[in-house]
């Protein structure tokens, strides 16, 4: 299994909403950011905690953090992939406690054929035991939390560790977990296989099927944000302009159709947005014309290239204290990656002040608790 599957379970979610997509998105190179490449670290280190301690080999770790270690590597990072490591051995040992002959497999390769035609892809960890079988995922990303609640790449997941290991093992339920460790999320969802193998025959067999003979409808939505063609997407742009179309006042929108109809729509339309202007922006870098539109250099921000040199420079003309700043703080996000979040924490908790967040707009299904509008004066928003 070489390359990478046209339905891959981790755009599951996107693709079982969305049939059309991964045909639209087929001949679109990734891109590739910063973000995934630190992923990627943090996953060699991951496997190779787990490798190490199974007394396995850990070349292709290796060869993976020597590439990265001086781009992304930090403090923070030890500690939540330690972090994980330790989550994994509780529940490995767990379910030896139930099944001595219990396994832990590690970036285990798994095929979804039977399910999902020509798909495959890698699970960071199957603890394998007589009972309950569990897949656990790592999750690096702090930008958005991840719940394993019917998360369809966690079920897909499960189908390939089920069809490759219930020979060996009475496995009669499944439980998934995501450890997301940069925010403290560790999310659990348990069920039967009978149940995971009905949503598999009738739910994502047909959708699988129908998304790779290129048969499938445009469905848009909050799964959109990582679409290759979010920014060309006909579908999405017509969605977002019907949700301040046609109402019953042409010049202004009442709150009841703002709750109705905006609101629930505005991270689609922010996400429709922002996909718009980077699409554009490339694509004029690359020479394409938008006629009324011209490429010009944005507000730049001067700074010193020698600073030794301008302090020479200075020197003899002014006082040290003249044009030497103090010695700054770093932030407290880079004290973190320096020596690690909780270790930080341990040190310096007792002086870290965090004040209330400006206030945001959220569906009324968001757990945090509601601001009391009377408190509205103490909070800044001017940020």
């Amino acid at each position: 299994m070489a390359g990478h599957a046209l339905l891959s379970p981790s755009a599951a979610h996107r693709w079982l909403n969305c049939t059309a997509a991964p045909r639209l998105e087929e001949n679109i190179a990734d891109s590739g950011s910063t973000f995934a490449e630190e992923g990627t670290l943090a996953h060699a280190y991951c496997a190779k905690h787990l490798k190490g301690f199974l007394g396995l080999p850990t070349a292709d770790e290796d060869a993976e953090i020597k590439q990265l270690f001086d781009k992304y590597h930090t403090g923070e990072m030890d500690e939540y992939t330690d972090t994980y490591k330790t989550i994994v051995l509780e529940k490995y040992n767990a379910a030896r406690a139930k099944t001595p002959d219990a396994q832990l497999l590690v970036e285990v390769k798994l095929d979804f054929s039977e399910w999902m035609p020509e798909a495959f892809g890698t699970a960071d960890a199957v603890i394998i035991a007589d009972g309950t079988m569990e897949i656990i995922d790592f999750k690096y990303g702090k930008g958005v939390k991840v719940s394993a609640v019917k998360n369809p790449q966690m079920q897909i997941y499960a189908l390939g560790a089920y069809s490759q290991f219930s020979f060996e093992y009475n496995i009669q339920r499944v439980r998934m977990t995501i450890v997301q460790p940069r925010i403290d999320n560790l999310s659990e969802y348990e069920l039967s296989t009978v149940d995971l193998l009905a949503w598999a025959t009738y739910q994502l067999m047909p959708k699988a099927k129908e998304a790779f003979d290129g048969k499938g409808h445009q469905m848009p939505g909050e799964w959109c944000q990582f679409c290759k063609v979010k920014a060309t997407c006909k579908a999405l742009a017509d969605l977002t302009f019907a949700a301040v179309e046609q109402h019953p006042n042409p010049k202004t929108i009442s709150p009841e159709e703002m709750a109705s109809r905006v609101l629930p729509m505005l991270d689609t339309i922010k996400t429709w947005i922002k996909g718009v202007d980077e699409y554009t922006l490339e694509q004029a870098l690359n020479g394409q014309k938008y006629q009324g539109f011209k490429l010009v250099a944005g507000r730049s921000v001067r700074k010193i290239t020698d600073q030794e040199a301008v302090m020479g420079a200075l020197s003899g003309l002014f006082a040290e204290d003249a044009y030497m700043k103090p010695r700054e703080l770093k932030t407290i996000t880079d004290l973190e990656k320096l020596i690690g979040k909780k270790r930080f924490n341990e040190i310096c908790g007792e002086w870290i002040d965090k004040p209330q967040g400006k206030p945001t707009l959220v569906p009324d299904s968001d757990k945090r608790p509601e601001l009391d509008t009377d408190d509205f004066s103490k909070v800044d928003l001017s940020e």
